[in-house]
């Protein structure tokens, strides 16, 4: 639930400071992460149950997540490079992006297929391809997506992406090592369903990466509307009253 609360916070940032922006492009860099937000909150309160069908139809929502996730990296990855001065290419994202919607679709199909697989026991054939193969094809979407959002950033001499882009990037590259985790676990420890992970004291490091990268994602949000602080030596001395 504590990820889900900073996730929805961090919505109600983009979608506040959305009003007062006046490029197009912001605004809606700005209304996407909003999105993206109430997107990640939803998934806070989506767990598999031991119903199969429940189970196929929060798969195709994963699906559909994956998707819509990408298309917006995709969208704002380009946004950095049109901020940097030298207009570098962001790891070669023209090619890149290419090879990562075919992971997103492959993703998405496997999310289905293996679905199967997910809610049962994890000694059958097609259980330990979807151990493998699955989180790999997600560690790289959201590893390469991380790193080209966080270069794209350092790069960038915008001050509205240069921060927001930054903590953006590594929100992904946590989320890839929450897969990571997710993986070394249903390999130390067999016969895990995932009905039974997200009810058990094995999602706490899981659960711990989640609050990080929804801070960052609140991070993302809150630096779309910077905030200078001006410490008191900044300050001149109030004008007194009557004086000339």
């Amino acid at each position: 639930m504590v990820p889900a609360a900073i996730a929805l916070y961090a919505a109600y940032w983009a979608f506040s400071v959305r009003k007062a922006l006046a490029g197009r492009m912001y605004r809606r860099h700005a209304f996407l992460l909003g999105v993206v937000c109430v997107v990640v909150a939803i998934i806070g309160f989506v767990t598999y149950s031991p119903n199969q069908t429940i189970n196929y139809l929060i798969a195709a929502f994963y699906s559909g997540v994956f998707v819509f996730l990408f298309a917006f990296f995709d969208s704002t990855v380009p946004l950095a490079r049109r901020s940097d001065p030298l207009l570098r290419s962001v790891l070669r994202w023209d090619k890149l992006r290419v090879a990562l919607w075919i992971d997103t679709g492959a993703l998405a199909v496997l999310n289905v297929l293996f679905q199967g697989a997910y809610s049962g026991p994890t000694s059958s054939l097609g259980a330990a391809l979807a151990d493998i193969l699955w989180p790999t094809l997600a560690i790289i979407l959201f590893g390469a997506s991380g790193a080209a959002l966080f270069i794209g950033a350092r790069r960038s001499r915008d001050p509205f992406f240069q921060t927001s882009l930054k903590w953006l990037g590594l929100v992904l590259i946590v989320v890839m090592l929450q897969f990571v985790v997710d993986t070394s676990l249903s390999f130390l420890v067999p016969n895990l369903t995932n009905f039974t992970y997200y009810y058990s004291y094995y999602a706490l490091p899981s659960g711990f990466l989640s609050i990080v990268y929804t801070y960052f994602m609140y991070r993302s949000a809150r630096s779309l509307a910077p905030m200078s602080s001006l410490a008191d030596s900044d300050l001149g001395p109030l004008p007194q009253v009557g004086a000339a």
